[in-house]
């Protein structure tokens, strides 16, 4: 039987989202980078049968939402709708919706392959798809006041910067109490305002458009899309909104350069298979054994549409693409006990095409006794029990950032096989070679076995994908 490993998943589809969140007031020197950025990729998906699906959400006091465009094709369209010019109002929360909204409806991607890249000074003082503000009141200078802009922050607060975990904490507590009472459409004139006596104790425009710019974040984190928040214009009079983007970003430094990196690459160099081969009970409680086929004709790597076959480098060693600097991949086989080998990948593994190992086992021990011997199950994923072709597999995943992951497992596939007794009628004549049917008219490599002089027997084999 042939196997197949396979980065990504043999199964998934090489289709990426990207969504960039844009405040209005984002400058020509950003929108420069985030061009070039999509130029790089846009050159990478080309080399490849990838696709990616780029929308454009600019934000003023609303959400202002482009239609998805193709990255290979659609460039020029993209590079207008990010430079688009608006004005009036900052609506972070109302920007996050939108970008959510885009990618929750594209059902044809997966989630790890969605990314939203939210690029704001944080200067934000609405909230809700139609803009929405707070009747917050407050004494200045002995006048009373209430109405809603981005100087309510320090009106409220000073200019002390907040512990941001304890202040979200604190306006999550005051909304479950306060609810929307003093909301009002912006630029409409409130009919209820909060007491001015108790100014600090009730929420503003500011605290709420923060709070809920923060949660809409946070949800799409939670659903799996890889979020980004870029500072876009840190010049202006307002500290407390460049350190929440901060914040969103957990204090680290991020570009143009590394959201590239991690949507073009899916692991990096110094990452390793460990595949150990199947060995247990069948579903009978026979012993079953494959065995790893060293033949170098019966193994082979594919990088997209590219095939490698292995070159010799030692006894149990093998190169795959050979470069200047030695081999792209290699393989380890260890024939012992636990028979496995290591497949080590010594350049990245991008996101926009498979890098698959093919190689063939062979069941050392099959019975003769008429039945069925097996469950087939192609990838693993109905978690059977007997005759896996593999004990375990394990991905030992170093990131972009070369940073070691922890180890994930592989499921593990299954195959079947049925020996038939028929009665020969001619029981002198030389032995017969074995008929071998393949389940689901996939390709099959399989070697003669003789039979007895009585019997015939027939195996079922199935090429399968281990992801």
């Amino acid at each position: 039987t042939k196997v197949t490993l396979s980065l990504p998943s043999k199964s998934e589809k090489l289709e990426s989202d990207v969504v960039f969140v844009l405040d209005k007031s984002t400058s020509a020197q950003i929108e420069d980078q985030a061009l070039e950025m999509l130029e790089k990729l846009r050159m990478q998906i080309d080399k490849t049968d990838a696709k990616v699906k780029v929308g454009i959400v600019i934000f003023n006091k609303i959400a202002n939402v482009s239609s998805w465009f193709d990255l290979s094709s659609q460039f020029d369209q993209i590079e207008v709708a990010i430079r688009k010019n608006i004005t009036s109002g900052t609506n972070c929360h109302a920007g996050l919706l939108a970008g959510k909204e885009m990618l929750d409806q594209d059902q044809e991607v997966e989630a790890k392959r969605k990314y939203m890249i939210f690029v704001s000074d944080g200067i934000t003082y609405m909230y809700n798809q139609e803009p929405t503000v707070t009747a917050w009141s407050f004494e200045n200078d002995g006048s009373i006041l209430s109405w809603a802009g981005p100087d309510n922050f320090s009106s409220k607060y000073g200019q002390t910067l907040p512990d941001w975990n304890t202040y979200l904490n604190d306006v999550k507590t005051k909304l479950e109490s306060q609810g929307n009472t003093y909301d009002y459409p912006y630029g409409t004139t409130p009919t209820k305002t909060t007491p001015v006596d108790q100014s600090k104790e009730y929420l503003n425009s500011v605290d709420k458009a923060l709070y809920y710019t923060y949660s809409t974040y946070e949800s799409m984190k939670d659903e799996g899309y890889h979020c980004y928040a870029l500072t876009g214009n840190s010049e202006g009079n307002y500290p407390w909104a460049f350190s929440f983007m901060d914040y969103l970003e957990n204090q680290k430094e991020v570009s143009f350069e590394s959201i590239q990196n991690d949507i073009y690459y899916l692991l990096d160099q110094g990452t390793y298979v460990e595949d150990f081969m199947g060995k247990g009970k069948d579903n009978y409680g026979n012993d079953y054994d494959f065995d790893f086929i060293t033949d170098t004709k019966q193994f082979y790597m594919m990088v997209g549409n590219h095939k490698y076959v292995p070159e010799f480098i030692e006894e149990n060693h093998y190169g795959f693409n050979h470069q200047e600097n030695g081999y792209a991949y290699e393989l380890f086989y260890y024939p012992d006990e636990k028979e496995h080998f290591i497949w080590k990948m010594n350049v990245p593994v991008s996101q926009f095409e498979h890098v698959q190992l093919v190689y063939t086992l062979q069941l050392i021990n099959p019975q003769k006794k008429a039945g069925e011997y097996g469950e087939y199950d192609e990838d693993g994923h109905l978690f059977k029990e007997g005759l896996k072709t593999n004990t375990q597999a394990i991905l030992h995943p170093i990131d972009s950032f070369s940073k070691e992951l922890e180890p994930e497992e592989f499921l593990s596939p299954t195959v079947s096989y049925k020996v038939i007794e028929t009665n020969v009628d001619e029981p002198e004549k030389p032995s017969e070679t074995i008929k071998t049917e393949v389940k689901k008219s996939t390709p099959v490599t399989t070697s003669p076995v003789a039979t007895g002089d009585d019997t015939k027997q027939e195996f079922w084999y199935a090429l399968l994908g281990l992801s």
